[in-house]
């Protein structure tokens, strides 16, 4: 599902001539809070119910330089979901060369906010999500799903 599309920012260029990194991140965030509505869990959710999300863990892997004057797309998935847990996936795309630049992977728990603690979603919402997941899989799962940092077996990083 695209979830935004943007601009690339004169101010997000860095001394080398390219998009420094912290702006994927917040291309990413931004298409993840947008994501997040479409799933019906932004602000409307958080006021009416006292619960959110919270990110735990992210990885965000950049696979191509972003110049001065691109714009960009994302497109995200939710990969699954259980009564506490969503595990989402987002693709950055340069749209002048339509090339994946990046790729951000992240879970976040549902948490209720007046306890500051994990909480299962209400069983309507865990339907409708368990449902939109199974829907957006049926299309087969984005390159890079799971990746992981580790240096390879027997080498030296030096």
């Amino acid at each position: 599902m695209r979830t935004l599309e943007c601009d690339v920012d004169a101010t997000w260029i860095d001394i080398n001539d390219h998009m420094n990194a912290q702006y994927y991140g917040i291309v990413v965030y931004r298409a993840h809070a947008a994501f997040t509505d479409v799933l019906g869990l932004g602000d409307d959710y958080v006021r009416e119910t006292r619960f959110g999300k919270v990110v735990v863990q992210t990885a965000m892997t950049y696979e191509r330089e972003v110049r001065r004057g691109a714009r960009l797309a994302v497109d995200s998935w939710l990969l699954g979901v259980d009564a506490k847990r969503l595990h989402f996936f987002h693709e950055v795309h340069n749209l002048g060369d339509q090339t994946r630049v990046a790729i951000s992977e992240q879970l976040d728990l549902h948490v209720d906010l007046e306890t500051r603690r994990t909480t299962p979603m209400p069983p309507d919402v865990l339907a409708r999500l368990t449902r939109f997941a199974a829907e957006q899989s049926a299309t087969g799962r984005p390159e890079g799903v799971g990746r992981t940092i580790r240096l390879p077996v027997g080498r030296s990083a030096t």
